[in-house]
């Protein structure tokens, strides 16, 4: 059986044995992914460490992510930025933007966006998506970088080119609102439409916004409620909201309290003022869960500390009954 680099799983022991390191990585990477051979992460660690100790930099970088997500051994992100850089040094491009992201989000390492948009644009060079999204978004915000508009359009156009969805969903934006580019919502729409498909929760979102209200596309409410749904169903708070209330007034979906109560509840978790009214008003009128006025009351007193207007003002009726 010949692996990806045409060297069978008997030859690259063979040549393992005579110490070449880069048969270690590619029989290290097979055993990572049960590719040829049974799975087995340990056998994978110990041939990706042999290899980045002998140098060879896909070991490096690949040994150095075993470390940064805890991947056979124990998580160490300050080894992983050890071994991206040493990776990224012999112009590995994932090491590249690998270490450029452990900077940009203080990773193992303090926040350097000066640093990160180094690595970045080693990485942007050779036309790394993930890179050219991330220093467009130093550009767009002047973080380690000028602040330049026109140049994070580039970038997020070039990385939208190459699939990257986060791009997609910057470039739309930046097209609806006439940032560094002139004002097309036709083109922003394209751009939310294409991220949409590839399931960018915050472009999903968008879309189910136009849909909603009609902007831009024809109004559609039921086709606004997948949206949002897809988008919830991915962790986006906002979705978790309008899926919920849609579903507690019984618009564009068939009226149901209790999925609406999960989806508020959700959205709850990320201390989502709107999620935390609606849960509240619930567990105070018995929808969808076990009346508990206590409980109820608690979450409006919540919401309206967040600034919720509609929980101030039940608040104020409820007290006015009590009272």
């Amino acid at each position: 059986m010949s692996d990806s680099h045409g060297s069978s799983i008997l030859e690259l022991k063979s040549r393992i044995e005579r110490g070449d390191t880069f048969a270690m990585y590619v029989l290290g990477k097979k055993y990572y992914e049960g590719d040829g051979v049974d799975k087995d992460i340990d056998m994978a660690v110990e041939l990706m460490k042999l290899a980045a100790d002998g140098g060879q930099k896909e070991a490096e970088y690949t040994y150095g992510y075993f470390c940064c997500y805890g991947i056979g051994v124990p998580t160490d992100k300050i080894q992983a930025i050890k071994w991206y850089r040493k990776s990224a040094n012999q112009g590995y491009t994932e090491a590249q933007y690998g270490l450029g992201y452990m900077c940009d989000f203080g990773e193992g390492i303090e926040v350097n966006k000066m640093e990160a948009a180094k690595w970045y644009n080693l990485a942007a060079d050779a036309g790394h998506p993930g890179a050219l999204c991330n220093l467009g978004n130093l550009y767009y915000n002047g973080w380690g970088v000028r602040l330049d508009r026109r140049q994070a359009a580039n970038l997020f156009s070039r990385a939208a080119d190459r699939g990257n969805n986060d791009a997609m969903f910057n470039l739309a934006r930046m097209y609806e609102l006439g940032e560094g580019v002139s004002r097309n919502d036709a083109i922003a729409l394209e751009y939310y439409n294409k991220a949409a498909k590839m399931g960018n929760p915050v472009s999903l979102y968008s879309m189910g916004m136009r849909y909603y209200i009609g902007n831009g596309v024809n109004q559609d409410i039921h086709l606004a409620a997948k949206l949002f749904k897809a988008a919830a169903d991915k962790g986006y708070t906002e979705a978790q909201c309008n899926y919920g209330t849609m579903l507690y007034y019984g618009e564009g979906v068939q009226k149901d309290f209790y999925a609406a109560a999960n989806y508020f509840a959700k959205a709850s978790q990320n201390w989502s003022d709107v999620g935390i009214f609606y849960l509240g008003r619930m567990y105070l009128l018995g929808e969808g869960v076990k009346a508990d006025s206590r409980r109820g009351i608690g979450l409006l007193k919540l919401s309206a500390e967040l600034g919720n207007k509609d929980a101030t003002e039940l608040l104020e009726n409820v007290q006015n009954l009590v009272s």
